[in-house]
C-alpha cells in the first residue's frame, strides 16, 4: 500500500502563499523545472496514484485557466462543504468530499492502490492531516524566498511536537527538497 504524503512547497520562513493566497513564484522550479529539479518533477508525478486538496486550493486552480495542464493525472478529492457552479476546465477528474479530511483520505487511498496519496494544498488542509495523523512522510520543497504575513505550513497542527526522521536532502540553486518520515 502507497503513503499519504504531505508535498508542497514552501519559502524559507515556512509559508506555502503570501497574505491573499497568491503564490508568490514559489511554484516556478516545478512548471519550468531545471535539470536538476527534472528528476524531482519526474519522482513525484510517477509516485502519485491520487491527491487531496482542500477548496480553496481548488478554487484558486479553476480561476487561472483550470487544471487544463494539470501533471497530476489522478483522481482527485477536494474537501469541500459544497460542490461548484462549473467544474474547472481540463480533464482532471474530482471528487468533493463533504464530510473531512478523514473521509478524503480514506476514498483516496482506495483509489490510488498501491501508489501514493499526495496531501497538495493547502496549508489548512495538510495542518488538519497532521493533527488526525494520517500523514506518512512530508516532502518539502524550499524556496530561496521570504514571504512577508504569508500562510504558513506548519502552523497550528494540533499538537506541542511531532517527530520526523530525516530522509533526504537535495540541493538546486531553485529549490532544496527535504523529505521525512513521520515518526509513530
Amino acid at each position: 500500500m502507497g503513503k499519504v504524503v504531505l508535498d508542497m512547497t514552501m519559502s524559507v520562513n515556512g509559508c506555502v502563499a503570501g497574505p491573499q493566497d497568491e503564490p508568490e513564484g514559489l511554484h516556478d522550479w516545478f512548471f519550468s523545472p531545471s535539470p536538476e529539479n527534472k528528476a524531482a518533477v519526474e519522482r513525484q508525478t510517477s509516485t502519485i496514484g491520487a491527491m487531496v486538496m482542500g477548496r480553496r486550493t481548488y478554487d484558486m486552480g479553476a480561476s487561472q485557466g483550470g487544471f487544463v495542464d494539470n501533471p497530476f493525472k489522478v483522481e482527485h478529492f477536494i474537501v469541500s462543504h459544497g460542490t461548484p457552479d462549473e467544474p474547472a476546465k481540463g480533464d482532471t477528474s474530482f471528487t468533493f468530499v463533504p464530510d473531512g479530511v478523514e473521509s478524503a483520505v480514506r476514498q483516496a487511498k482506495k483509489v490510488a492502490g498501491d501508489r501514493d496519496v499526495v496531501i497538495g494544498g493547502g496549508a489548512q488542509i495538510a495542518q488538519q492531516c497532521l493533527a488526525a495523523g494520517l500523514v506518512d512522510e512530508i516532502r518539502v520543497a524550499v524556496r530561496p524566498v521570504l514571504i512577508d504575513n504569508g500562510i504558513r505550513l506548519f502552523d497550528n497542527l494540533g499538537a506541542p511536537s511531532l517527530a520526523l526522521e530525516s530522509l533526504e536532502a537535495v540541493y538546486t540553486q531553485e529549490v532544496t527538497h527535504l523529505r521525512f518520515r513521520v515518526v509513530r
